[in-house]
């Protein structure tokens, strides 16, 4: 009997979370090189202007109007909901608020050294006038108390499960250097982390870790660019359970 139900629970495991199992995780303890990334908003007039609008909410209600697409917010992006419908939300702005677009997502990689890095990550040299986001899916075993570290140029704002945990005008001065460690709270399994970033001109830099003790957190995209392929599935109103692994990038 013993040997039954060690039998049973082993296959629920892997029944349950094949994906998990398989990935190769960023680690939990060190900068995150990786992120789910919408493309660079640019000529946004500076991050004094750029850090009172949601650009996602904007553009994301044009694009639904016009195409049908999913409306996303930024906090709804921190969130398991959200976070999907990137799959499919195209964001579109007018030139009242920045480029008009359109803008999409897709995995983002940052050199965590790089005083440029927001520019950079993007194909740019040195751009002036821009807001950077980026999402990751922190995996936790447990529920826990934890600090994580931001370094931002210029204005910082942080959402985690759909609330606002962050929002710091100050730049921080230097690409790995932190004047606001802030206690988070993550739950066990899938938390979600937004990141914004808007910058005016000279270095634009973001970064963000955790703790050294945090190591054994599973981070996604994973280091070989997977990211809604791993988030769990959901089930839509009136229709089968559905796997983000299904869907493809635009």
């Amino acid at each position: 009997m013993k040997k039954l139900t060690i039998f049973i629970t082993l296959a629920c495991v892997v029944m349950i979370s094949p994906m998990v199992l398989a990935q190769n995780w960023q680690p939990g303890g060190d900068w995150i090189a990786k992120w789910w990334g919408l493309t660079l908003v640019t000529e946004t007039g500076g991050f004094g202007t750029s850090a009172g609008k949601d650009y996602l909410l904007i553009g994301s209600q044009k694009a639904n109007e016009d195409f049908g697409t999913p409306i996303i917010s930024n906090a709804s992006v921190s969130t398991r909901d959200g976070a999907g419908k990137t799959a499919n939300a195209i964001v579109y702005l007018t030139e009242e608020d920045a480029t008009p677009g359109p803008y999409t997502w897709g995995v983002v990689d940052l050199n965590v050294e790089d005083q440029f890095n927001m520019s950079t990550s993007h194909g740019f040299g040195d751009a002036s006038n821009i807001t950077w986001h980026g999402l990751i899916a922190i995996v936790s075993p447990d529920e826990r108390t934890t600090t994580m570290h931001p370094a931002h140029d210029d204005h910082a704002q942080i959402w985690l499960n759909g609330e606002m945990v962050y929002d710091n005008s100050r730049w921080t001065g230097g690409a790995q250097a932190v004047t606001t460690p802030t206690e988070i709270q993550l739950k066990k399994g899938e938390n979600y982390l937004h990141y914004k970033c808007g910058e005016s001109g000279g270095a634009d830099y973001v970064n963000l870790r955790l703790e050294p003790t945090d190591a054994d957190l599973l981070i996604a995209p994973t280091l070989d660019n997977i990211f809604l392929e791993v988030l769990t599935p959901v089930e839509p109103k009136g229709k089968l359970a559905t796997q983000w692994a299904a869907l493809k990038r635009k």
